[in-house]
């Protein structure tokens, strides 16, 4: 049995990385007959009961917490310690009183997730914390494999180095986007194998709902699903504010100009800055026809998701998985991008005009761009159905990757 540690945000309540998880185990599970797979908990909203959509894996405490935390010093000096001494003899009391430096010393392989986390795109201390459990995990000696990740920009000399030489160490790198797969070149990647594929989230299966409410506004015409997000104008550089009011007038105008419904989609609810309904239900309040509103409220987890996004006739998203969920189920989309992973998405489908820089959004761009897109929406629909079935390949050739440096390791 080949047990599998994945690193990297968990966190059911954002989609886009429950998404993450739960397409890597069934990506995985293709290449390998039989794995047991370790999953950490987070800090913020690991609540156990309500993570029993995800199946065949285990939880396990935190390998390491936020960088800022005190015990942090205290994890990575276990782990050099180890190192060093294990040499010598194996002292299993060094790491004992961690759940999760043990699983991470037992486990065969280290499979990175997270999507966009090994950038500075959420600050020094985000950047931090998800390289030293890179680091962790080639202390201890296992083989690590970055998994289709969007990977830089890193802003510093320093921070650039660091990745270099914790990437460098890999042993293999695979890139869901062009943009990173030639950074890496860039800050001298260069030692692992690396290459480009698709975000592993192109795979995940579609789980219908059970709300007969919600079934009622789907059988309706020209619905145009939003994922709004409530954190972008804080990550994008823009004015919260503004930008709700922004989506109300393009709500309101969409539904006067093209007789739209309108279905509003939360993506994450980790309380706080990055919970979506917060910023659904100021749009929803402040929108004209609420009538031609469906504001989501339900916690759906990431397949019922997309499973509702599926029945959008175009999507706009804010949230990158989101517009994944859309597009691998063929329809289109117009994205609003803060950082490399949306414009290399967007590329990979071969509708790179049809997303728009956070810092440029206005109404007359949005608005441009959405019209195009709704009349061009079934030549992008049947472009999607043309090209899918080769991105879904590009996907489980993650897994195919990693099976082949397994049994090249003896790892079986």
């Amino acid at each position: 049995m080949v047990k599998i540690l994945l690193t990297g945000p968990t966190d059911r309540f954002n989609r886009g990385t429950e998404a993450l998880v739960l397409s890597r185990i069934t990506i995985l599970n293709n290449f390998f007959e039989s794995s047991v797979f370790f999953v950490p908990y987070l800090m913020v909203s690991s609540i156990p009961e309500a993570d029993h959509e995800i199946v065949h894996y285990k939880r396990i405490g935190l390998i390491y917490p936020s960088f800022l935390s005190l015990k942090t010093p205290v994890i990575l000096i276990s782990a050099i310690l180890w190192a060093l001494l294990s040499k010598i003899k194996d002292l299993k009391f060094i790491l004992s009183w961690n759940e999760g430096l043990n699983f991470l010393k037992t486990s065969d392989i280290v499979i990175t997730t997270g999507g966009d986390v090994l950038s500075e795109d959420y600050g020094i201390f985000s950047f931090l914390t998800e390289f030293c459990g890179l680091y962790l995990a080639i202390l201890l000696g296992k083989p690590v494999f970055v998994f289709a990740e969007s990977i830089g920009p890193f802003k510093t000399r320093l921070t650039s180095s660091i990745a270099g030489r914790i990437l460098n160490k890999a042993h293999l790198i695979t890139t869901r986007d062009e943009i990173s797969f030639n950074y890496l070149e860039e800050i001298g990647v260069n030692k692992p194998p690396v290459y480009l594929t698709a975000d592993s989230a192109f795979v995940l299966d579609k789980k219908r709902v059970n709300n007969p409410f919600l079934e009622e506004f789907l059988k309706r015409d020209n619905i145009i699903g939003f994922s709004i997000s409530n954190a972008i104008s804080e990550w994008g550089g823009g004015d919260y504010d503004d930008y709700a009011k922004l989506m109300v007038k393009i709500i309101d105008k969409l539904i006067e100009d093209h007789d739209a419904n309108v279905l509003l989609v939360a993506h994450v609810t980790v309380e706080g800055l990055n919970d979506d309904r917060i910023i659904n239900e100021k749009v929803f309040e402040s929108v004209k026809n609420r009538d031609r509103v469906f504001n989501l409220k339900e916690d759906y987890n990431a397949e019922e998701l997309k499973y509702v996004i599926s029945r959008c006739d175009l999507f706009v998203g804010a949230r990158m998985h989101a517009n994944i969920a859309a597009l691998s189920s063929c329809v289109p989309a117009v994205a609003i991008s803060y950082s490399i992973k949306t414009p290399g998405l967007m590329k990979l489908c071969g509708i790179e005009d049809y997303y728009i820089e956070f810092e440029d959004l206005s109404e007359e761009l949005l608005m441009g761009k959405i019209s195009e897109a709704w009349e061009n929406r079934e030549k992008i629909r049947e472009h999607l159905k043309k090209i899918m079935p080769k991105i879904k390949e590009r996907a489980m050739k993650n897994g195919e990757l990693v099976k082949e440096i397994c049994d090249s390791l003896g790892i079986t």
